[in-house]
């Protein structure tokens, strides 16, 4: 019995209310409601690159949704605000609610230096921990606080971007799950101690950390950005349970190279991001080792038919291998080999991988999406198994959003996303039998490993969905944005 169907058939109604005053450009209350719709250029600044799952980044896919700014694709977070040198922000009309708020300097210049607007955040728990899955803060029972802040300095194509993030947990104890581990181990993940580093709980004292955040150097070109990174990754259309890279578990170091807008091929224009970096374990890791180090790299590539308006396709992969030091080319030519172990065998030794396909078809005229993701883990064994047994270890995700009520003081809209990681009706009874116990049993969730025995993690929190690794889940809200800020009501399960 999955930990959903464990919980029963509780629904969990939360009316959340944001009231954050608009301001304007020079950081000063607005006096005076938006007037009436112009349509003069605006450009909408959310703080640099647009940190995924922030408030910038969600109201600004409303706004191109409802026609109030230039469609692009979603399915590669962070965005970037790139269409000239030293221009902030994002283009939108100037009928929207939070204009005054969020109102940007489209002066274009060839040097420029700003402060990002900052951010704090404080959390209670009362039982258990439970956060908003914004990495890299970890919120668990009682307070957690958190602080956001930084700089955005620019030079020809030069940019450079320090937004730390400092989180502290009060972590209160409550009663862990027995997993039958001892001494640390004992924090480990209910279920799957041995196989995957997702703590659940972070010792038994406070805990927090200075982390580099939404921290980017790179470099600019007309069409193409490369650097390095610890900026959090979201791949794929999901606005509430992406399935490879969610943004749950915050960012990592790394080096990428991608598109800054999509490049046009004739019939698609293609849009890429490819990433290799360094991933960390947590204290609580079942790897006790010398050998605790892990490479991680990544490639997500989205198409868009021409003459489809709107539609997104996709496919992702990450690969997982337990080595120390930074990715070497080999590593990176492995994104682009095949898919298959060619062992038979279950895993290729010390390496794991996921992998996904998506869509999303957005309509503007309807203020309308609908977009969906399909993810397997690990390597099928052959050809022949790939193709008899197509959802073996799969999981996916489908969701819609809709704006039903837009005017230059007021957007409303509704949504409903659902996510499904319990393990298929032909996985059942041939899954855990080989294994010792405690490292897998039958069945087992998204996201584990017998090899690369830290998961799909960093530094204990999970790098995809948590909800999947759960088992399923489905959350449907109301959102209002207005000229006094957000107000959400959500109902999940």
């Amino acid at each position: 019995m999955t930990t959903t169907r464990l919980v029963g058939w509780t629904v969990i109604v939360l009316l959340v209310v944001h009231h954050r005053w608009p301001v304007n450009a020079c950081g000063q209350r607005a006096a005076e409601p938006i007037a009436s719709s112009t349509q003069g250029p605006e450009r909408l600044d959310g703080g640099g690159d647009l940190e995924v799952g922030s408030e910038a980044a969600r109201y600004l896919r409303l706004l191109q949704l409802s026609g109030r700014a230039p469609m692009q694709p979603w399915s590669i977070q962070p965005l970037s605000a790139r269409p000239g040198r030293g221009t902030h922000g994002f283009a939108t009309d100037s009928a929207h609610p939070w204009r005054l708020r969020w109102g940007a300097d489209s002066t274009r210049r060839l040097a420029s230096f700003r402060w990002l607007r900052p951010g704090a955040r404080l959390t209670f728990n009362s039982q258990y921990p439970s956060g908003s899955g914004q990495g890299p803060a970890w919120t668990g029972r009682g307070i957690t606080g958190e602080l956001r802040g930084g700089a955005v300095l620019s030079l020809w194509r030069l940019r450079l971007q320090l937004a730390p993030v400092l989180f502290w947990a009060q972590n209160q104890g409550f009663e862990l799950a027995a997993n039958g581990g001892s001494d640390s181990l004992r924090f480990g993940d209910a279920r799957f101690p041995y196989a995957i580093d997702a703590p659940q709980r972070f010792g038994d004292t406070p805990y927090g950390r200075l982390d580099a955040g939404n921290s980017t150097l790179s470099l600019e070109l007309p069409r193409v950005a490369v650097g390095v990174s610890t900026a959090a990754q979201r791949w794929g259309p999901g606005r509430e349970f992406p399935l490879v890279m969610s943004g749950n578990a915050g960012g990592f170091p790394h080096a990428f190279i991608g598109t800054t807008a999509p490049l046009d091929l004739g019939i698609v224009r293609l849009h890429t991001r490819l990433v290799a970096g360094q991933l960390q374990q947590s204290p609580f890791s079942p790897v006790r080792d010398s050998n605790s180090g892990r490479q991680g790299t990544g490639l997500v590539l989205v198409l868009l038919p021409r003459g489809v308006d709107g539609l997104e396709l996709g496919f992702t992969r990450f690969i997982h291998t337990g080595a120390e030091g930074w990715p070497k080319a080999a590593a990176v030519r492995r994104l682009f080999s095949g898919g298959l172990s060619g062992t038979g065998e279950l895993n290729i030794p010390d390496e794991n991988q996921v992998a996904s396909v998506f869509f999303r078809w957005a309509f503007p005229r309807s203020a309308f999406e609908v977009y969906g993701e399909y993810f397997r883990d690990d390597y099928s064994l052959e050809l022949r198994r790939l193709l008899q047994y197509n959802d073996d270890l799969r999981t996916f995700m489908v969701g819609v959003q809709r704006v039903i009520q837009q005017s230059a003081t007021n957007v409303r809209s509704l949504r409903f996303e659902l996510v499904n990681g319990e393990l298929p009706s032909s996985n059942r009874g041939e899954r855990g039998v080989n294994f010792p116990a405690g490292l897998f049993g039958s069945p087992f969730p998204p996201y584990l490993h017998g090899a690369v025995r830290q998961g799909h993690t960093q530094r204990g929190l999970l790098l995809g969905s948590p909800e999947a690794y759960g088992g399923a889940a489905w959350r449907a809200g109301f959102d209002q944005y207005d000229t006094r800020g957000r107000t959400s009501l959500v109902v999940e399960r």
